[in-house]
């Protein structure tokens, strides 16, 4: 049974990483002088996709912002992790 167990894992975590992989991401290269510490100037491109993927994450935040229990608290009613009776010893 534990080599079944390793096959279904395995079986997961190759779709994961499937999915990961197909994620359309930003290309962020920084130049070999703004690696090995030369001027500033040459890692301009870098920054500039930086700056771009932060935009796009704040924007994303903002619009969902409405929707995310961490900011807008979850109601009792809708609590899955709420107790339902209280503690006997207490």
């Amino acid at each position: 049974m534990s080599a079944t167990n390793n096959t279904a894992q395995a079986r997961k975590l190759v779709e994961q990483l499937r999915v990961e992989a197909g994620v359309e991401r930003i290309k962020v290269s920084r130049s070999g002088a703004a690696r090995r510490g030369g001027p500033a100037s040459s890692g301009w491109r870098w920054q500039e996709g930086v700056s771009k993927a932060s935009s796009e994450l704040m924007s994303y935040c903002e619009q969902h912002a409405r929707n995310d229990p961490l900011l807008v608290g979850v109601p009792a009613s809708e609590n899955p992790f709420k107790d339902k009776k209280p503690c006997v010893i207490l």
